[in-house]
């Protein structure tokens, strides 16, 4: 139990500084960089390549991961690309990634993990971004 504990407050901690990382690199229009930066997120956080990550669907990527912790990673990287596409003027791909993180959300919690504030506060800009009500 200790194991999978300290696993799991790792993960969180490393993908906290990454998102940091992503956010400021976002903020200052360096695309390219938050781009690489989510994908190395991806590989680094999850183990995997965060393109083949999309492959599946949600519900299938979420069972590949295995732990509510890593689906909830994965939806908040997607949130984050969406976001960023959406900042460079593709809204189609964006709508397409915001749909894929909702999704990941709704399997994270399925799988027991419910959402702190910030996971709220995302999921509240994603339904926003979708035209989505609260209830979503």
């Amino acid at each position: 139990m200790s194991i999978r504990k300290d696993y799991i407050e790792r993960l969180i901690e490393e993908f906290a500084a990454a998102l940091a990382r992503i956010l400021k690199a976002r903020r200052e229009q360096r695309f390219t960089d938050a781009r690489q930066l989510i994908q190395d997120t991806a590989l680094s956080s999850l183990g995997m390549e965060y393109g083949a990550l999309l492959l599946a669907d949600p519900a299938s990527t979420a069972r590949l991961l295995g732990d509510p912790a890593r689906v909830k990673v994965l939806a908040r990287l997607v949130a984050e690309d969406g976001e960023l596409l959406q900042q460079q003027g593709d809204a189609s791909t964006a709508s397409s990634r915001f749909q894929y993180a909702l999704a990941l959300y709704v399997e994270a919690r399925s799988q027991g993990l419910p959402p702190d504030a910030e996971d709220t506060a995302t999921l509240a800009r994603l339904r926003s971004a979708l035209g989505l009500d609260a209830r979503g």
